[in-house]
């Protein structure tokens, strides 16, 4: 079956004049392609062969339908600077006449777009072998000067023959013409490169250079024709010299980096790249060459800064690692080293987690989940103060200020940790915390102690001392009224005196909470301190019946709650008040809003450092010794909300199943 060439689209009128006649008379366009005398391929958008003609195939040695064009025809392994796709796909046939690379020879060439059925554009193209016409023309250049010195002496010898030569002349002359202009082109490309070109022959004798050479080398034009490469290089020598002409003569392309001396005796740093070229008739170098001093110092800055940062690094008192986002240790400074007691081979593509992290720290939290979360958003956390593990087990407190790496992208692909030990800060923290709770026990068994005396003792006296005022004067009817109105006035006096006993008594030490518990002992609290405030609590609890919680919580909770009302009776001008205490797995959590007229929190807590208030610093300090957290939350007008999270660690049953509104 004979192939259509891609692009023709034959109509119906096409077909009903085709007769067996024509088939018989006309060529197969495959044939008339593989009879050009000449290589033809054709390529798609995307630069891959889509035909290739019998003597591209044979020129080539294979049959590279499917591989890129640059790569199979040209040896390059990107697309060729000369590459005419985009003007050719937009319809325009171009002609140009290139040296191959990849076997030195000159070739014309003309590309065409060629369409398809299917609306697709290739690129076809048609080339021919121009090299012996190139090299011809040097030849014709030759002759054409020999023939005007033999004019020039054997004028009258010669003239008869003139008119015959007349028209050989005349094309010689134009082809002269035309070899002048390329050359002018050419000179002007070779003139403006901003990289310094040489032309050297095997003898290492500079033989032709461009402006950018005597900016570059220091030495003008004619100096540099007058000199060698080996003037330029001293540290080149002949036989160098001609081992490596003579590899670029065999086809190959190299580039180096090299020194040239300047006349002021500086040496300015290059990268070159040689290839071969034909000069008056002589296979020479043809070497550009490009200033890299600026890039040298700039690589030698960079070194140095690397050096200082690793000493800075190594030598430096904290701890400095790097993991990836995977957790896996990349980076580990000597100090860190000699801290957690792992020798770099030992850390070095281990996990964070249960080398220097444990799973678990000491107060139960779990370690493992926090790290999650730092894998995932590390910008989420500038710096931490945790607790983590040497290789013997012990236990440290280190503080980290953590960055994360990102590569070009902006994507996060290591974590930069230094850690500073604040292992003796946080013993004498918890030392100070041991005391501090040591010293609430003791004030509030003291507490105990006074309001037991001011119950059973001091308010007992003065109840006996009412109850002897009052029936002091039943025997004796005489009395005075106005005596007895005194006597009813010392009985009320010592009653208010018997309620402010029992109140402080109660206040010292509530007496609910051995009996009644925690929930309802706040309740109750909450109630009576509503009546003598005069304005609405509305406490409610959840999930707190049946959970075991040690007396230093319940009272500390109880005294959080009685120290936040207070204030918020002394100072929020409010009318209403609202509490929470809900028992959340892991944490208790207590709250307690008013609608009073706020404050900015930042300077109230300057202003209480200043004046010593201790209303919500007494609170705060209370739910640290929980090991728990406060955060108060207020604006001018828009009252106060203090948020209280505690951390249990026993639980009875599911108490979130659990709920109880008082």
């Amino acid at each position: 079956m004979k192939k259509t060439p891609s692009g023709y689209n034959a109509s119906k009128k096409d077909e009903m004049v085709s007769t067996p006649i024509l088939h018989t008379h006309l060529p197969d366009p495959l044939s008339i392609i593989q009879a050009f005398d000449g290589l033809i391929y054709i390529s798609s958008p995307d630069f891959k062969l889509e035909f290739l003609n019998d003597r591209l195939i044979e020129h080539i040695g294979t049959n590279a339908i499917g591989d890129p064009c640059y790569k199979m025809l040209f040896g390059r392994g990107v697309a060729c600077p000369w590459c005419v796709k985009k003007r050719v796909l937009k319809g325009e046939t171009v002609r140009l006449e290139i040296k191959n690379p990849r076997d030195g020879r000159w070739y014309r060439m003309v590309h065409s777009p060629l369409n398809h059925l299917d609306g697709r554009v290739s690129n076809m193209a048609m080339i021919i072998d121009i090299t012996d016409r190139m090299l011809a023309e040097q030849e014709v250049k030759i002759h054409r000067d020999q023939l005007e010195d033999l004019v020039r002496i054997r004028t009258q010898s010669l003239t008869r023959a003139n008119l015959k030569l007349r028209e050989e002349i005349e094309e010689r002359i134009n082809v002269e013409k035309i070899l002048r202009e390329r050359e002018a082109r050419l000179r002007i490309i070779f003139e403006g490169s901003r990289d310094a070109i040489f032309i050297t022959s095997k003898k290492a004798k500079i033989l032709d250079v461009n402006n950018a050479a005597e900016e570059l080398t220091g030495y003008t034009k004619d100096q540099l024709k007058r000199m060698t490469a080996l003037d330029l290089n001293k540290s080149l020598s002949m036989e160098n010299y001609r081992n490596f002409f003579m590899k670029i003569m065999q086809g190959s392309f190299s580039t180096n980096e090299a020194g040239i001396s300047r006349p002021d005796g500086q040496s300015v740093d290059t990268e070159f790249s040689c290839t071969r070229i034909m000069f008056d008739q002589e296979s020479c170098l043809h070497t550009v060459a490009r200033d890299i001093t600026l890039r040298r110092k700039a690589e030698q800055a960079l070194r140095n800064s690397e050096v200082k940062y690793r000493e800075l690094v190594e030598n430096a008192n904290t701890s400095i690692i790097r993991f990836d986002t995977n957790g896996y240790i990349t980076f580990f400074n000597e100090f860190a080293q000699q801290f957690f007691g792992y020798t770099e081979k030992e850390i070095l593509g281990k996990h964070v987690l249960n080398t220097i992290l444990p799973s678990v720290d000491s107060a139960g939290r779990n370690l493992e989940k926090n790290l999650e979360k730092l894998l995932k958003n590390p910008g989420d956390y500038p710096s931490l103060e945790i607790e983590n593990i040497c290789r013997n087990g012990e236990r440290v407190w280190v503080t980290w200020t953590n960055r994360a790496v990102t590569d070009n992208t902006n994507q996060v692909t290591e974590l930069l940790m230094v850690g500073i030990d604040n292992t003796s800060r946080k013993q004498a923290q918890e030392r100070i915390k041991h005391l501090t709770q040591q010293l609430i026990r003791v004030q509030e068994s003291e507490r105990q102690k006074i309001s037991r005396d001011l119950h059973d003792n001091v308010a007992q006296d003065l109840s006996s001392l009412k109850i002897g005022l009052e029936t002091l004067l039943d025997d004796q009817p005489d009395i005075k009224s106005a005596t007895r109105q005194k006597m009813d006035y010392l009985t009320s006096m010592l009653q208010r005196s018997i309620s402010s006993v029992r109140d402080l008594s109660y206040d010292l030490r509530p007496p609910g909470l051995d009996q009644l518990g925690l929930v309802r002992t706040i309740f109750l609290y909450c109630e009576e301190f509503s009546q003598h405030s005069g304005f609405k609590i509305d406490f409610n609890a959840a999930g707190m019946s049946n959970l075991t919680i040690d007396f230093d919580t319940e009272i500390n909770i109880y005294r959080m709650v009685q120290e936040a009302l207070r204030n918020t009776q002394k100072h929020a001008g409010a009318t209403e008040a609202a509490i929470w205490l809900v028992a959340s797995s892991p944490n208790i959590l207590l709250r307690i809003k008013d609608n009073g007229i706020g404050f900015n929190v930042n300077k109230r807590r300057l202003k209480s450092l200043k004046e010593r208030r201790m209303g919500l610093q007494s609170m705060r300090e209370r739910a640290g010794l929980l090991n728990g957290t406060m955060k108060i939350q207020s604006k001018p007008g828009r009252g106060t909300t203090i948020s209280i999270e505690i951390p249990i660690k026993d639980w009875a049953r599911d108490i979130e199943k659990e709920h109880s509104d008082y």
